[in-house]
């Protein structure tokens, strides 16, 4: 791996592959909700769509005709914290691809008509997720548990805020977001170096060099009980912990304990709630990292006949946790996630992405085997002591989507199987 900083201040890191016949080129920017504002949320995913709508060369059927003459594939997806495009192709048509791919970045033509047309595409994929109770779920769990910082909103913003954005605004904020220092770019596979930096640098090293990219807040966790009533068969539940920075030395540890705790068909809320009690079709738990902060979760759907006894033994086998868990299942977690680590390492586009991703948000790259070490050295006694200290029990926030009851009764379930559990 080599990293390779312009003068400017924006990041090239390049990752030859041998025996590859592509490679891949990708860009990440410090663009996503978490650095909106009331007016303008959603307008870091607004933009990720718009460029695609075409640049000051090229209109969008050009862009998207000149990707399928070369074969190319072309993506791009935003998350609170940042924006990736990227686009795959044959050595031998890489430079075509990332011209286009750079282009569109750096040039958009942001034409009204465009605009206009790609507000409907938005709003018709905002209402697409509120048709959907896992994803209202998810999102009201982090609006809560968030509220009062920028990290409870939205990714695709508010039918309100979509319906406002001008290529004013998107220029506005490209010229504040889209800059040297809050760039990173990667290539990795089959390329020429010297060619493929010398494309990065013609479109990227002629922007002026910026301030450095401000410093991440620590992320809030606000506990309360959300709810929202949906015309639903199922109610879709979190049950949310205080969690875990993505550079936090009890990551891993936590990892591991959220892997026993609700990973994979072995796990003690599987075996307990589905297995043994047939109450649900799937219950997991889950980590939601970022810098500054996280969460742990435990989520599960299921039918008003069995949920207040699902809640109830959630709870107690929650609460019980770092008592119950043995030597065995931690083994049994850490070889699971190495092996899983691993396999994905050995996709290429999946160790691209990851790489991206840390030098952007972290400035650093983590190796494998740096990871793997890590998780070698996991102790019974050190998930023990991470799970006490995150999944308390007194910590936990509840949310629920569907035909919910009221906030007192979900209440009452959660005090008195605690209790109940203490006892």
């Amino acid at each position: 791996m080599e990293l390779i900083t312009l003068p400017n201040g924006l990041r090239i890191f390049l990752n030859p592959c041998e025996n590859l016949r592509s490679a891949i080129v990708g860009v990440w920017i410090l663009s996503g909700s978490r650095y909106e504002n009331d007016q303008n949320n959603g307008i870091s995913h607004f933009i990720e769509h718009i460029v695609f709508k075409g640049s000051k060369k090229r209109s969008g059927f050009e862009i998207a005709e000149s990707m399928d003459e070369i074969g190319a594939q072309v993506n791009a997806y935003t998350t609170k914290q940042y924006t990736f495009f990227y686009v795959k192709a044959l050595d031998y048509q890489l430079l075509k691809a990332a011209d286009i791919l750079f282009d569109m970045i750096t040039a958009p033509g942001l034409d009204s008509r465009d605009i206009e047309t790609e507000k409907g595409v938005i709003i018709e994929e905002i209402a697409m997720c509120d048709d959907d109770p896992d994803d209202v779920c998810y999102e009201l769990n982090e609006a809560g548990i968030f509220s009062q910082s920028t990290m409870a909103y939205e990714i695709l913003g508010s039918r309100k805020t979509v319906s406002s954005f001008t290529a004013e605004d998107i220029r506005e904020y490209m010229a504040e977001k889209y800059t040297p220092s809050r760039m990173v770019i990667g290539v990795s596979g089959s390329f020429e170096r010297e060619e493929i930096l010398s494309k990065a640098e013609e479109y990227f090293g002629k922007l002026p060099v910026s301030e450095a990219a401000e410093d991440f807040y620590t992320v809030p966790f606000n506990r309360g009980i959300y709810l929202k009533n949906m015309p639903t068969e199922q109610n879709h539940i979190i049950m949310c912990f205080p969690g875990v920075a993505v550079d936090s030395e009890d990551l891993y540890p936590l990892h591991i304990a959220t892997f026993v705790l609700g990973s994979g068909t072995s796990s003690m809320l599987n075996r307990r709630i589905r297995e043994e009690l047939g109450l649900v079709y799937s219950v997991e738990a889950w980590l939601g990292t970022y810098v500054g902060g996280g969460y742990s979760a435990v989520s599960m759907s299921l039918g008003d006949r069995g949920e207040e006894r699902a809640i109830r033994e959630a709870v107690k086998i929650i609460a019980d946790f770092p008592q119950k868990i043995t030597q065995r299942q931690v083994d049994i977690a850490k070889e699971k996630v190495i092996a899983g680590l691993i396999m994905a390492g050995e996709n290429p586009q999946s160790r691209f992405s990851s790489n991206g991703r840390t030098q952007l948000l972290l400035s650093k790259f983590t190796t494998d085997d740096e990871i793997i070490d890590a998780i070698k050295s996991i102790t019974l006694e050190k998930v023990c002591e991470v799970s006490a200290k995150y999944l308390d029990m007194s910590l936990c926030s509840f949310t629920a989507v569907g035909k919910v009851k009221k906030e007192e009764e979900y209440r009452k379930i959660i005090e008195s199987a605690t209790k109940e559990e203490g006892n």
